[in-house]
């Protein structure tokens, strides 16, 4: 009788057990559909952005180049030129309306997200300064049309003037570019680290414990131990072993290990977003 009740509880905690890995399953499938909902809406969103700065940067050319019509006007030009360019800089201040109204839909998108990115925020605050920097020149070249007035040397120094705003306006661009750049290369920053389980535990990658269960990068661990790479282009991994073991929870089937039965084995990434979607480090340990 005592006998089968000792069955019937060990039978008890097996099953206990199972449903609670099934559990944290479900929790992890659950955190990995989030943060790759998450990493693509990033992705889309600065790419929405990047096609809105351009759009922005076109328009600033084409005030640029209506400015230049009007300072370079000969003074025996008729009324019918002005009218050209009095027509042009509407057709300009329409699309910067339209660019204003969707850059205050995006940051108001980025505000109700809740990702506080220094970088787009930044961005961001940089095209709407542009822009009022932009409603303010077409409204002084109105003004000048209008009224007709604009002596050549006081034309000349704003042409200079203009020139020089070009020139910081295109820095800004170029400033504005490559920290977009910047974030998205950090973005696809990951690292890896190949090495004997000796060499793993010394520099603090791997802990034995308690019972022989093994924990990864738990403790403190030495950073420059780790090869820095970029996701987009890295898709193997050499490891000069025969036999080779992942310890980072990478998902499975985005990845293989090939090689010959008895050659050195090699780590192929075949789903690169999914492959680094839980985490950005990489251990492998080779023997």
């Amino acid at each position: 009788m005592k006998k089968s009740f000792l069955i019937m509880g060990i039978g008890a905690l097996m099953l206990a057990s199972c449903s609670g890995n099934q559990k944290k399953l479900d929790e992890d499938s659950t955190k990995i559909a989030d943060l790759t909902a998450e990493y693509q809406e990033a992705t889309n969103f600065n790419d929405s952005l990047m096609l809105l700065m351009g759009d922005i940067y076109t328009g600033l050319d084409s005030i640029n180049t209506q400015e230049g019509l009007l300072y370079n006007m000969g003074t025996g030009e008729n009324a019918n030129r002005r009218a050209e360019i009095r027509q042009n800089l509407a057709t300009i201040k329409a699309r910067l309306a339209a660019n204003k109204d969707l850059l205050a839909s995006m940051e108001q998108r980025l505000k109700a997200s809740g990702n506080q990115n220094s970088v787009l925020t930044k961005t961001i605050q940089q095209l709407k300064d542009h822009i009022a920097s932009q409603d303010q020149k077409i409204a002084q070249l109105e003004s000048e049309l209008s009224t007709a007035k604009g002596q050549i040397e006081t034309l000349n120094t704003q042409v200079a003037e203009g020139q020089e705003q070009v020139k910081a306006e295109t820095a800004a661009k170029e400033e504005a570019q490559a920290q977009a750049v910047a974030a998205e290369n950090q973005a696809n920053r990951v690292y890896y680290a190949i090495g004997s389980n000796k060499d793993l535990k010394k520099k603090g990658l791997l802990e034995k414990k308690f019972l022989g269960s093994t924990k990864v990068m738990k403790g403190d661990y030495d950073a420059s131990y780790f090869v820095t790479a970029d996701m987009r282009t890295l898709t193997s991994i050499p490891t000069n072993s025969k036999k080779v073991k992942i310890w980072t929870n990478m998902p499975a089937g985005s990845y293989q290990i090939t090689g010959e039965k008895d050659g050195p084995k090699t780590v192929q990434i075949t789903d690169p977003s999914k492959f680094w979607s839980i985490t950005h480090y990489l251990i492998i340990q080779i023997d």
